[in-house]
């Protein structure tokens, strides 16, 4: 546990001393911020349509997504493929510690990044609770929904930045990762509604997911399937980690 700290403030310490995570940081408040105003000014018109501010600020399209998995790729890319860059990945390895532990701390710094990009978000709900009475359940499960969404795609982004060499590769095959599975929900449209094939897809779905999150349903399969997606990501990483040990 305690090399697990220790390795977890190594890690913390070189994602806040990163140009690019406070770039990522500022980018992300200053567009969540312009979504949540115009959110807001869509609900305030007459011929609104039906929707609670923050149901609706927790996805629903495409373009709700593909913003979080650029940012999720930007701080993963670096976590193995900069140690490989700057030549400390052997001394790592090679570390007086299990390679779970490595892995376990290189994914919570990690999401826990990813979780202090959402904190300042707690600011919209407290907005409109301070004017209104929006109900907490749902904006609870959205929040645990993001959460699981973020723990995944946290996961997809270690193992992309293991198997690749650089950065940039890391990047793209993160977002490659990420991409597959949100085009998973496209698939499941295109196929017949009652085919095995759609009813996985469908389970698989970031937006029926997130659906279901967001009015306030926290379907324990949707948790299981986040957790179990995250931990088969983190198992091989810790595979392409042994391989490259070994080569």
């Amino acid at each position: 546990m305690r090399a697990l700290w220790a390795l977890l403030r190594r890690e913390l310490l070189a994602i806040y001393s990163s140009p690019i995570a406070w770039v990522v940081l500022a980018t992300f408040l200053l567009l969540s911020g312009i979504y949540f105003y115009e959110i807001l000014w869509v609900l305030s018109r007459p011929a609104a349509p039906y929707g609670t501010p923050m149901a609706m600020f927790f996805g629903g399209s495409l373009l709700s997504y593909v913003p979080l998995l650029l940012f999720v790729s930007a701080i993963t890319m670096r976590t193995f493929a900069e140690e490989e860059h700057s030549g400390t990945i052997e001394p790592l390895l090679t570390a007086p510690v299990g390679r779970n532990v490595i892995v376990a701390a290189k994914f919570l710094g990690a999401w826990i990044f990813y979780l202090s990009l959402w904190a300042p978000t707690a600011a919209y709900p407290l907005f409109l609770w301070s004017r209104a009475d929006p109900a907490f359940g749902p904006i609870a499960a959205g929040y645990l929904g993001v959460a699981l969404f973020g723990a995944a795609l946290t996961a997809l982004g270690l193992l992309a930045s293991a198997l690749a060499r650089t950065q940039i590769v890391a990047a793209i095959l993160s977002f490659g990762f990420g991409a597959s599975w949100l085009l998973a929900g496209v698939g499941a449209a295109v196929l017949s509604p009652d085919s095995l094939g759609a009813r996985v897809l469908r389970r698989a779905s970031v937006f029926e997911m997130m659906d279901r999150f967001r009015v306030g349903i926290a379907d324990s399969r949707d948790v299981v399937f986040c957790v179990s997606l995250s931990l088969l990501a983190l198992l091989l990483c810790r595979a392409a980690l042994d391989v490259r040990r070994a080569s």
